[in-house]
């Protein structure tokens, strides 16, 4: 018992062999290991990106995927980009139907490159839209005082002719 882990020691203390110490070690830890498992699967199963960055839903999608690994119940890479496809909001709808749609399976890195530019892409359109409406309330102030200068300079004149 002295080359045991304090941790483990109440769990293999009974035990008259290594053979049994190990299987009171996988008794002890499977049912944890299977718990684990259920629970990253779930919260694999839950995560959206919402008002997360496409790197940072990525990151997590793939934190659990190797945590998914390490407990010995890897993610395909199939499943992994089917997850990541559907947790996407509207405003991928449109790169999800295409890599969907394609014959062959896209890599992870391949998908995180498609749906970083195309975040991009998002945001560049987005910021237009919103330039838009100050861009059209300056033309519209500057027209409104173009015709409040000409209307001032239309009085000047008619008060000159008198």
């Amino acid at each position: 018992m002295a080359f045991v882990d304090p941790t483990i020691a109440s769990t293999v203390a009974a035990a008259n062999s290594s053979k049994a110490a190990w299987e009171a070690l996988h008794n002890a830890y499977a049912n944890r290991s299977q718990t684990r498992i259920f629970s990253l699967r779930d919260q694999l199963a839950r995560i959206t990106k919402d008002s997360l960055s496409i790197t940072e839903y990525l990151q997590a999608i793939r934190s659990l995927s190797d945590e998914l690994a390490t407990a010995g119940a890897p993610v395909s890479n199939s499943e992994l980009i089917l997850k990541i496809l559907s947790g996407l909001g509207t405003e991928f709808r449109e790169i999800s139907v295409a890599i969907r749609s394609r014959d062959n399976t896209v890599t992870y890195e391949e998908l995180y490159e498609k749906l970083l530019d195309h975040e991009l892409f998002v945001r560049h359109e987005e910021s237009k839209k919103s330039s838009s409406p100050i861009i059209a309330a300056v033309a519209t102030s500057n027209k409104h005082n173009n015709n409040n200068n000409n209307n001032n300079n239309n009085r000047r004149q008619n008060n000159n002719n008198q």
